[in-house]
């Protein structure tokens, strides 16, 4: 990815049909190749959908992923795809960033479950950083974005730009600004940019979004509807002045130790 990077977030309704899913995502890399951008985002499990049947077909999911990776090199596009994978009897859920080579140069499976995700999934078990061209990136899907602590051990990694594909919809509309301040607070928090894509089924809990290192809303998406947004990113606003303000040694006083670590 080069700075600057122009950042394409497609909010897609997503359904429990691969081929449907993927022909969405198909048309989203040629428009996002026809803008310019460098980087596709799409929503949690938006090929696979979510949470997905159980009778899932992973022959042709693997199938349709490959297909998907040979058009984001076509395109000379990186795609961060959300999708479904297995490991022996457990499902993760998934996000695989594709380079324009059509290559996984980052992988990351939701450490946080909540609800259904629980009777489908197996947690995530790291917190990486990847090298993506000029840019150190880090993943978060959905109710990962309530635990700073994983997006503040990201930036303290090297992240300058956080990926986090959510599947936020379908009830709650009352949360769209709780959780729209709980990813704009991620980004200023850690001086970081965080590039945020959701499920457009209505009635949405969050709707997709783009911020600044700042907290700044570079592009957000219309309620409740399909769409894609764009945004530039300069890398060198990426800032550490909270991390470099912390008062470290408070957590090391034994009072407050032991209720970090519980």
């Amino acid at each position: 990815m080069k700075d600057p990077l122009r950042v394409a977030v497609f909010q897609m309704e997503t359904a429990f049909d691969v081929s449907q899913n993927a022909r969405k995502i198909h048309a989203a890399l040629d428009r996002a190749g026809d803008e310019q951008a460098g980087l596709l985002v799409v929503p949690e499990c938006a090929l696979s959908g979510y949470i997905p049947e159980p009778d899932l077909d992973f022959g042709a999911l693997e199938q349709a992923e490959a297909e998907l990776a040979a058009h984001s090199a076509e395109a000379g596009v990186w795609l961060a795809l959300g999708t479904t994978r297995s490991k022996g009897v457990d499902w993760f859920n998934a996000v695989r960033l594709y380079s324009p080579t059509g290559a996984i140069v980052a992988a990351y499976d939701k450490t946080h479950l909540i609800g259904g995700d629980r009777e489908t999934f197996a947690p995530g078990a790291s917190l990486p950083v990847f090298q993506a061209g000029a840019w150190t990136v880090g993943i978060q899907v959905c109710f990962d974005m309530r635990f700073p602590e994983n997006w503040r051990i990201l930036r303290r990694k090297g992240a300058e730009l956080v990926i986090h594909l959510s599947n936020a919809s379908r009830s709650a509309p009352w949360k769209v600004p709780v959780l729209a301040g709980a990813v704009r607070s991620r980004a200023a928090e850690n001086g970081m940019f965080v590039a945020s894509a959701n499920d457009a089924r209505a009635p949405q809990m969050m709707v997709s979004a783009v911020y600044d290192p700042d907290g700044k809303e570079l592009a957000s998406a219309p309620e409740n509807e399909e769409a894609m947004i764009f945004a530039d990113l300069d890398r060198s606003l990426v800032k550490a002045g909270f991390l470099e303000q912390r008062r470290t040694d408070l957590w090391n006083r034994p009072e407050n130790r032991s209720l970090l670590l519980s």
